[in-house]
C-alpha cells in the first residue's frame, strides 16, 4: 500500500474500501485469525450503565448532530436541531457539578453567539465542543461507549469542521489529529480485529499528512475515513464487550 506523502494523488485508502477490510477483519473468529496475529486484550463485560451516564450520553447526541449538518442544514433546520441540543443540555446540566455546569453554559451561549452571528464554523466548532465536555463528564467505568471511541469521533468532527472554514486553520486541524493519536494509543491495546489495528492509525497518519501538504481535498477524504472507522470501530467493542459478558 502506498504512504501518504503523496499526496490527494495517493491517497487509496478510501471509506469504501475500508469497509471492506475491516468488515473481513472485524467478523473473523478468534479461532482463524492469521499466522502471525498478536491476540489483542479483550476488554471485560462493560459494568451496567449508570443513570447519570445514560443522560451525559443521550444529551451529547443532538450536539454531535448539529456538528455534523451545522454546514448543510437551513437555517429553519439549524434552529431546531439548537432546539434539540438545548432540551439535551438543559437535562445534563441537572447532574453536572457546578464547575461542569458552568462550562456547560459557556457551551450553550458559543452556539448561540454563532447563529445569531449566521457563523456555521462557528456554529460546528461550539457544538462539538459541548458534545467532547459531555461526553468527558461520564464516569468512564460504567461509559456504553468508551470515551476514547467517542474523543475519536469528536476529533475527527472537529477537524472537519476547522477544514470548511473560510480560513483555515491548520494548526488546530494538525492538533485534533495529534488528539486522536493519542485517543487510539490508549484504546488499540483493546482491540481485537487486526484489520483495525491495521487502518484506523494510518487513517489518523493521512489527517496529519494533508495538514502538511495543505491539501483540503486529501485532508477531508481522510477524516471522512476516520469517522467511518469509528462508526465500525464502536460495533466493533460492543461485539467485543458482548462476547466477554457471555
Amino acid at each position: 500500500m502506498k504512504t501518504f506523502q503523496s499526496g490527494t494523488a495517493g491517497w487509496l485508502f478510501v471509506p469504501a474500501v475500508a469497509a471492506v477490510l475491516i468488515t473481513a477483519g472485524c467478523n473473523r473468529p478468534a479461532s482463524e485469525a492469521a499466522a502471525g496475529d498478536v491476540p489483542a486484550f479483550q476488554p471485560p463485560a462493560a459494568r451496567a450503565e449508570s443513570p447519570g451516564n445514560a443522560i451525559l450520553r443521550n444529551s451529547a447526541e443532538p450536539f454531535e448532530a448539529l456538528t455534523e449538518q451545522a454546514f448543510t442544514a437551513s437555517w429553519p433546520e439549524v434552529d431546531g436541531l439548537i432546539a434539540n441540543a438545548g432540551a439535551a443540555g438543559a437535562r445534563a446540566r441537572g447532574i453536572l457539578p457546578g464547575a461542569a455546569a458552568a462550562t456547560l453554559d459557556a457551551r450553550l451561549a458559543a452556539i448561540a453567539a454563532a447563529r445569531r452571528a449566521q457563523d456555521r464554523p462557528g456554529l460546528a466548532l461550539a457544538a462539538v465542543e459541548t458534545y467532547r465536555h459531555l461526553i468527558q463528564a461520564q464516569d468512564a467505568a460504567t461509559a456504553q461507549v468508551p470515551i476514547p471511541v467517542s474523543l475519536l469521533d469528536y476529533a475527527g468532527f472537529r477537524y472537519d469542521a476547522l477544514a470548511q472554514a473560510p480560513r483555515v486553520d491548520w494548526a488546530a486541524m494538525e492538533q485534533s489529529a495529534r488528539f486522536a493519536a493519542g485517543q487510539w494509543r490508549a484504546l488499540e491495546p483493546t482491540i481485537a480485529s487486526p484489520a483495525l489495528r491495521g487502518v484506523m492509525p494510518q487513517s489518523i497518519d493521512a489527517m496529519s499528512a494533508a495538514v502538511r501538504q495543505r491539501d483540503l481535498p486529501f485532508a477531508r477524504s481522510a477524516v471522512a475515513t476516520e469517522l467511518a472507522l469509528v462508526d465500525l470501530l464502536e460495533e466493533q467493542v460492543a461485539a467485543q464487550r458482548s462476547g466477554a459478558g457471555r
